[in-house]
């Protein structure tokens, strides 16, 4: 597949071949999903807890008394319905991390690839560097590339000026090519790739 490379000013300056085994498979959703919800389970691992009526604190006095108070005849203000007691179906706060395999989240980076391909979400830039640190001017390359949310990879080595001009915007993710995943492949409308991400990117997904 032959995919066109521009500068950060929109203009093409070259062409770069992609491995079809990476960039061009039919995205499988199932599988993309699989994989987005195990990068979620591990960013929250645990769901939330709360205390039932045996693990509240609280006084199990009786309420009022037995007879003639014009109230029901609760043992204790431990009870579920009485403000501070314990919940009547709690939750109880069980790992929610799911277990996926190397070679499913290998396969997964491909198709979450594939798929930004097929929808023609993919820029390539020839070198994601600037001269000064201002996110003003990166702004406007970005306007020019017609890009409102991207996902950023660049290669093993960040350009700091770049880095720093990023950061204040919010619907764009800058990163390396080692800090990849699915879920912010997913998230972001646009995939902007230096040509060594894309180097690096093709030899992790066919990596063994």
């Amino acid at each position: 597949m032959i995919v066109d490379v521009h500068n950060l000013d929109g203009k093409k300056i070259e062409t770069l071949e992609l491995n079809d085994a990476v960039f061009n498979l039919e995205p499988n959703s199932e599988l993309i999903s699989a994989v987005v919800q195990w990068r979620a389970s591990q960013k929250y691992p645990f769901r939330a807890k709360t205390l039932n009526r045996s693990e509240v604190k609280g006084t199990t006095q009786r309420v009022g008394k037995q007879k003639g108070g014009g109230t029901a005849r609760h043992g204790s203000k431990k009870a579920n319905i009485f403000r501070s007691g314990g919940m009547a179906h709690s939750l109880k706060g069980d790992r929610s991390v799911k277990s996926l395999s190397r070679k499913a989240k290998k396969l997964g980076l491909k198709h979450a690839l594939s798929s930004k391909m097929k929808d023609n979400n993919i820029i390539l830039i020839d070198d994601l560097k600037v001269k000064e640190i201002k996110t003003s001017t990166l702004k406007k390359h970005f306007e020019k590339l017609n890009i409102k949310s991207a996902f950023i990879i660049e290669g093993n080595e960040i350009d700091n000026n770049f880095a720093l001009s990023s950061r204040n915007l919010k619907t764009v993710k800058y990163t390396t090519s080692e800090g990849v995943n699915v879920y912010d492949i997913i998230k972001y409308e646009k995939l902007v790739m230096s040509k060594d991400a894309v180097m690096s990117l093709e030899k992790k997904a066919l990596s063994e």
